[in-house]
């Protein structure tokens, strides 16, 4: 804290006036391809790329994201162009959200802030079409800039000529039994408080009696189970059932999947019966309706008293958050969405939960497999086909980035 003003003054400069030396691009491509390196033989990163590797290859998300040596071209002077483009195009002031956080009042604050981040121009010259370099930036920059949500899937059935469900092998390098079931769904950013998945979630990764997790555990078949949204972007939600197996489970791991979409039946059933009790007031209608609604405002409730007892947490956390925070959600909101605050058992979004809901079935699901055991099985069946084209959609396959089999 007491050399927080000249710590202010060295940060803005890197938006104001930054060096971009050529040297400078040089070692920071080493950086990035030291750092992806590493990445190798992480096994997070290795099934992220495998997904990837099954998502449409024009779609942004199923890009190459960390770069490498390759792909930096090792920082030649090309590099270094688009460098000083991107940082052109991108950091601009009215882009651009600064949040400090200290110990100091905030009058102190501001008037550190305000005086130094004032010398940000906008050096960016708009024109109606670009070439070379900047049309590459501006191409690849304008879903960073997209407000409006539209339903724009990495993944979906058409990549594989319509041929769902999709399962995905893979050996890991530690010992691990995962399963994991990953259902497109469209996107929920815009709406943090009511989103369909909060109560899916809520009801697929519950633990009590009657869940999932108990019929499986009871079985001897999970040790864990985990559910919400993998991605949650402008354009897509991937909503994930993700299960860590026992031996047996691992043996037994369709019956699992199995047991999972029997649930996702059921909840289609209750939230179907609960969207009819509005037109014809049958009772067991009315009880599947007044059980969501009293779930949702239980969600409510305990999500209001998470919000009232938090803390804000370490500074470096709590400023990176609400930056991001105030991007997505604005200046009035930026602290209290995502925690229910006005919702209630009335304002239960019935009809998208619904809709949601439907689309937790087999027709629409990507399957992972990760584990040793699962490998041996499904090589032996590569091995039982006598041929294979390079180019069938299906079959053993290799990742361009790691190298990884799936």
């Amino acid at each position: 804290a007491d050399h927080a003003e000249k710590a202010i003054d060295i940060f803005c400069q890197f938006f104001i006036c930054p060096l971009f030396t050529a040297s400078g691009t040089s070692r920071e491509v080493q950086a990035v391809n030291s750092e992806n390196s590493k990445n190798l033989s992480n096994d997070s990163r290795r099934r992220l790329q495998i997904l990837k590797s099954v998502g449409d290859p024009n779609h942004e998300y199923t890009k190459f994201s960390t770069g490498c040596a390759k792909t930096l071209k090792g920082g030649d002077d090309n590099v270094r162009e688009a460098l000083l483009t991107f940082h052109r195009y991108h950091y601009r002031p009215e882009a651009m959200v600064v949040v400090l956080v200290g110990p100091q009042s905030l009058d102190q604050l501001k008037e550190w802030a305000i005086p130094r981040f004032d010398g940000l121009k906008n050096r960016w010259l708009e024109q109606e079409c670009y070439e070379g370099v900047e049309k590459i930036i501006v191409e690849s920059g304008s879903s960073a800039k997209q407000k409006e949500v539209l339903h724009n899937p990495a993944f979906h059935p058409k990549v594989q000529n319509d041929k769902w469900p999709v399962l995905i092998t893979s050996l890991p390098l530690r010992d691990m039994r995962k399963l994991v079931l990953l259902f497109p769904l469209p996107p929920v950013l815009d709406r943090p408080d009511d989103s369909p998945t909060k109560l899916l979630s809520h009801l697929l990764g519950h633990e009590g009696r009657g869940s999932c997790f108990a019929a499986l555990q009871n079985e001897g078949l999970i040790t864990a189970l985990c559910t919400g949204s993998r991605i949650s972007d402008q354009n897509q939600c991937l909503f994930q059932v993700d299960i860590s197996l026992t031996c047996k489970g691992e043996e037994h791991w369709e019956r699992v999947v199995n047991i999972i979409f029997d649930y996702c039946r059921l909840l289609q059933d209750q939230t179907t019966k609960a969207a009819a009790a509005k037109h014809d007031k049958k009772p067991h209608h009315i009880n599947a309706l007044q059980h969501l609604q009293n779930l949702w405002d239980e969600m409510a409730r305990m999500s209001q008293i998470d919000f009232h007892n938090a803390s804000p947490g370490p500074a470096y956390n709590l400023a990176t958050s609400l930056a991001r925070a105030v991007t997505r959600d604005g200046i009035q909101k930026c602290r209290s969405a995502g925690y229910m605050l006005n919702e209630t058992t009335h304002t239960l979004p019935l009809l998208s939960i619904m809709e949601y809901a439907q689309l937790l079935n087999p027709q629409n699901v990507i399957v992972e497999r990760c584990s040793r055991s699962a490998w041996e099985q499904i090589t032996k069946i590569h091995e039982q086909k006598l041929t294979q084209n390079q180019n069938d959609i299906f079959g053993l396959k290799k990742e361009k980035w790691y190298g990884v089999q799936y």
